[in-house]
């Protein structure tokens, strides 16, 4: 039997009360001896790494192992890691699992993979997860209630020398367990094309709508591998710099 970590950090972007928070809860009550669990009052999500800034932040302890945080997935992380962890880090963070895929240009968007981003940042080990076509029916997480255990070990089991920061997307199908071969290292899909805007009546306001995609894609993109019907995991990267131009400078 595989020996559990120590301490596992929760949180998500969809709010303390969501469907895939609890799931992924139950999940790593079989990872870690325990689970804390750190998540928004209200829905987050498209908060990217926003921080709440000059403005007091409420939070609420609801156990030794559960607090609600009024403020985004990274103030949640930064509430954590500077006061609940404040001398002792996690041994792993688990963001989501999130209402939704978290792919290509959705990845810079989402409060999911943000929460586990300020972790990785810090040496921890940090998983974001997304259900494809998750809602608020408890069916609709069939894929990653019964896989999540499973892709989560394989990371953790990889031998690398630095911190795991991986993204993760289950596809909208009703599998039982899925075996190794059907977790794909993928790239993020560059699919952005434009944004629907929507305007009222007197035209003095908008929304936001849906983002509208190119039709090509790359061939083990994220966004094709769910297409089909395989689980996603990308590999992220902490460091934004473009080493190409740094390095193409250096040799002018």
């Amino acid at each position: 039997m595989k020996k559990k970590l120590n301490n596992i950090l929760i949180t998500n972007d969809d709010g303390f009360d969501a469907i895939g928070i609890k799931l992924l809860s139950e999940i790593a009550e079989n990872l870690g001896k325990n689970v804390y669990v750190i998540s928004p009052k209200k829905n987050q999500s498209a908060k990217s790494k926003s921080i709440t800034i000059r403005n007091n932040i409420s939070y609420k302890k609801v156990s030794n192992y559960n607090w609600i945080v009024d403020g985004t997935p990274t103030d949640c992380m930064i509430f954590a890691l500077n006061h609940v962890f404040k001398f002792d880090k996690p041994d792993l963070i688990l963001s989501g699992i999130n209402a939704g895929s978290n792919i290509g240009d959705e990845v810079s968007y989402s409060g999911t993979v943000a929460a586990a981003w300020e972790g990785a940042v810090r040496g921890i080990n940090s998983i974001a997860l997304s259900q494809y076509g998750g809602d608020n029916n408890i069916y609709s997480y069939n894929n990653s209630k019964n896989n999540a255990l499973n892709v989560i070990n394989y990371l953790l089991d990889l031998n690398l020398d630095y911190p795991k920061f991986y993204n993760v997307n289950f596809p909208f199908i009703f599998s039982e367990i899925m075996k190794s071969k059907d977790y794909l290292f993928t790239e993020l899909a560059s699919q952005k094309k434009a944004d629907e805007i929507i305007f009222n009546k007197e035209n003095d306001s908008f929304s936001i709508g849906r983002m509208i995609n190119h039709s090509e894609c790359v061939l083990n993109s994220d966004l094709e591998t769910l297409k089909k019907n395989k689980i996603s995991i990308t590999p992220l990267l902490l460091n934004l710099t473009n080493n190409i131009i740094i390095n193409n400078l250096k040799i002018s």
